[in-house]
């Protein structure tokens, strides 16, 4: 079938074209629902708020046991300071294991020995406990016992 010529001057095709609507524009697009890749962006971002308030609380202990065992450092009460820097330690290896924290005092020497692979128990570790607590400490170690502790 062919078709057939079409003339502008046949008044049935004008008034076919007189009642033809104009075109009409589209909506802007609405603000919701939002596109599959807002949806994504906002939940990357609250899980990377999450990750950073997770990861700042959880070294929120670490740094304050490193700060009272920097203040403790400055102590000139020997016998205070080994009193301090046991219960620092008691509680540091109560965040790693919260049974620690009632062990015995030779049981937690062997911890401590264990944690910083050593043949022996450092001399500092229960030295508050004996008469003369003239002892040197060797302030690496506590530290690196806090940092392995408090996560």
């Amino acid at each position: 079938m062919a078709n057939p010529q079409l003339n502008a001057a046949d008044p049935a095709l004008a008034s076919l074209l007189a009642e033809l609507e104009a075109n009409i524009a589209p909506a802007a697009p609405g603000f919701w629902p939002p596109a599959p890749v807002y949806w994504l962006s906002v939940i990357l971002l609250l899980a990377t708020v999450a990750a950073g308030v997770w990861l700042w609380r959880r070294g929120r202990m670490r740094r304050r046991c490193l700060l009272a065992l920097k203040t403790l450092q400055q102590d000139p009460d020997a016998e205070r300071q080994l009193q301090q820097l046991h219960i620092l330690l008691r509680n540091a290896a109560a965040q790693h294991t919260p049974a620690h924290k009632t062990e015995s005092a030779p049981a937690f020497a062997q911890l401590v020995r264990r944690t910083l692979y050593r043949a022996e128990v450092p001399a500092w570790v229960n030295a508050h406990y004996r008469p003369d607590a003239r002892v040197e400490i060797d302030w690496r170690e506590p530290r690196t016992l806090i940092k392995r502790w408090c996560r």
